[in-house]
C-alpha cells in the first residue's frame, strides 16, 4: 500500500504512524507528485496533530532527540525519494534497535547520513552568507539554497537581530523566514510581495565598500575565495553583485 500526503512533516509523521500501526506502506510520496501505477493501490493519509505528535514522541523515545532530529533535517532534503529513504530507516531502526542508527556502512543507513550531511552543511553556509538590504522597516535577504533550510536558521537569525524586523526569502519555494522581537514565522512570500526596492540601499553600499577595501590586493586569490564561496552562491551576496 502506497501512502500519499500533503509534503508536510507532520503528513510524514502521520504516514510512519499508519505504516507502524495499521498497514505497512510500500511507499510515501507526496499527492502532488504522485502517480498512480498499476502494482501498488494508494491510501491518502491526513494530516491529524494527536498522531503527528504520537509518532514524534515515540520517535524521541526509542531513537533519541539527536535522531529524531536528524529525520526533520532529512525530510528537509526534499527530493529523489527522500520520504522513502526516512520511511527504511526508521523501520530499520526501530527492528533492529535504536544502535542501529550508527552503523554508517548499512546502504540505507548510508543513504540517510547523505541527506542530512547535506542539509546540515548548506545550513552551516547560509548562517554565513544572509546578506541584508534595508527596505522600509525591513531588513531584507533573498536566497536560493538547495534544500529547505529556513527553520533551521530561523533560531539563529531570530535571536542575533532582536532588534529588527528581518524578512529572509526563500526565492526557489516562494516562502519567506519573518523574526521580530527573537520569535520568526515561515509565510508564503513573493516577489510581488517586497516592501520596496534597494537599489539605493545605503547599508549594501556599505557593505560593498568595506568588501572592497579590505582585502590586501597583492593577496587576493580567486581560486582560493571560489573553494570558500562556492559561484552558485555569489548571486545572493552583496559584495558580488
Amino acid at each position: 500500500m502506497d501512502y500519499i500526503y500533503d509534503g508536510t512533516f507532520e503528513g510524514l509523521l502521520c504516514c510512519l504512524y499508519c505504516n507502524f500501526s495499521k498497514e505497512a506502506a510500500s511507499g510515501i510520496y507526496k499527492k502532488e507528485i504522485y502517480q498512480r501505477h498499476m502494482i501498488n493501490s494508494f491510501k491518502e493519509i491526513p494530516s491529524i496533530e494527536k498522531y503527528a505528535d504520537y509518532m514524534d514522541q515515540k520517535l524521541k523515545q526509542y531513537l533519541g532527540a539527536l535522531v529524531s532530529s536528524q529525520i526533520y533535517q532529512c525530510f528537509l532534503y526534499e527530493k529523489d525519494g527522500t520520504e522513502n529513504i526516512i520511511l527504511q530507516f526508521v523501520d530499520l531502526c526501530f527492528k533492529k534497535g535504536s544502535k542501529y542508527a550508527g552503523f554508517h556502512t548499512d546502504p540505507i543507513v548510508s543513504a540517510f547520513d547523505d541527506r542530512v550531511r547535506k542539509v546540515k552543511n548548506e545550513t552551516h553556509k547560509y548562517v554565513g552568507y544572509v546578506r541584508f538590504s534595508q527596505m522600509g522597516e525591513y531588513l531584507y535577504s533573498s536566497i536560493h539554497p538547495e534544500y529547505n533550510i529556513l527553520s533551521l536558521i530561523g533560531d539563529h537569525f531570530a535571536d542575533r537581530y532582536k532588534g529588527e524586523k528581518i524578512i529572509i526569502h526563500d526565492v526557489n519555494r516562494n516562502c519567506a523566514l519573518v523574526a521580530s522581537c527573537g520569535d520568526f514565522l515561515l509565510i508564503p512570500f513573493y516577489n510581488g510581495a517586497l516592501p520596496e526596492d534597494a537599489e539605493s540601499d545605503f547599508v549594501a553600499k556599505l557593505w560593498k565598500i568595506y568588501f572592497d577595501h579590505i582585502p590586501i590586493k597583492d593577496r587576493i586569490n580567486p581560486k582560493l575565495q571560489r573553494n570558500f564561496v562556492p559561484l552558485k552562491y555569489r548571486k545572493d551576496l552583496t559584495e558580488f553583485k
